[in-house]
């Protein structure tokens, strides 16, 4: 792998403006779901694989929803509507690659490669029983984390949920920022238009809610990355969602 990515370098310098250590977390980040892309951007960045310009640049274009979050849940059991795939999908997708066009033209990311900063290397010799134990239980110990978090904005929502009864469409907006899956069915079951439904869902999708905001800085907090950069980027992605639904409607 290490090998193959250093072959990618100047593709995904001229193609994404990363390095190809960068053209992998993005890539993951699209396909993965959240917060893979943001994981991978803060391990990278903390092995000193990238550097702290490449690091803030991915942490803002790199987590997204995977397409089979999207298509299964948003999508079917959501909108019920199959044939909202492809247009949700490209929503969604073009969405985050003009997100990308932008921070990469705002970051001026243009420049030649340069020699990639690996500073920490692990060899095969040093990969001991020791390490693959720590391994396994830091993967253990994200996971619990990040389920928890689901589980506790969750709660949270349904609780919003409930004190803001009286105000329908406040009170699926929230649901919606607070935590997506539970949200986006808030949304769909309140008693606003479906052009309304639409955008919202689309947008908290694109967001994430603040679950997955949590789970990023979960994600990161060791490398010293901050997460206000990632909400920075999300909000970016969020207004460019918007627009592109608001072309879908009128159109």
């Amino acid at each position: 792998m290490e090998s193959l990515l250093k072959k990618l370098q100047k593709v995904s310098r001229f193609c994404l403006g990363t390095s190809s250590y960068g053209a992998y977390a993005l890539i993951l980040g699209f396909f993965c779901g959240f917060p893979m892309g943001a994981k991978l951007t803060a391990d990278f960045y903390a092995s000193g694989r990238i550097d702290r310009e490449e690091a803030d640049y991915l942490l803002m274009v790199s987590n997204h929803a995977s397409p089979m979050f999207i298509i299964n849940y948003i999508v079917l059991q959501t909108f019920k509507d199959d044939s909202l795939r492809l247009p949700v999908l490209g929503i969604l997708y073009g969405s985050a690659f003009l997100s990308v066009i932008i921070w990469r033209i705002y970051k001026k990311r243009f420049r030649a490669a340069s020699k990639e900063p690996i500073k920490k290397e692990m060899s095969m010799a040093g990969f001991s029983g020791a390490i693959l134990d720590t391994s396994i239980m830091n993967g253990f110990d994200t996971i619990t984390r990040l389920g928890g978090y689901i589980i506790i904005f969750s709660i949270y929502g349904a609780l919003l949920q409930k004190v803001l009864m009286p105000f329908p469409a406040l009170q699926a907006f929230i649901a919606g920022v607070t935590e997506i899956t539970t949200g986006a069915v808030c949304i769909h079951n309140s008693n606003l238009s479906w052009n309304m439904k639409f955008l919202l869902i689309m947008c908290c999708t694109s967001f994430g809610g603040l679950s997955t905001v949590a789970q990023t800085n979960c994600v990161i907090q060791e490398s010293g990355l901050d997460v206000r950069t990632y909400v920075k980027g999300k909000v970016m992605n969020t207004a460019v969602t918007s627009v592109l639904v608001l072309l879908f409607i009128i159109l």
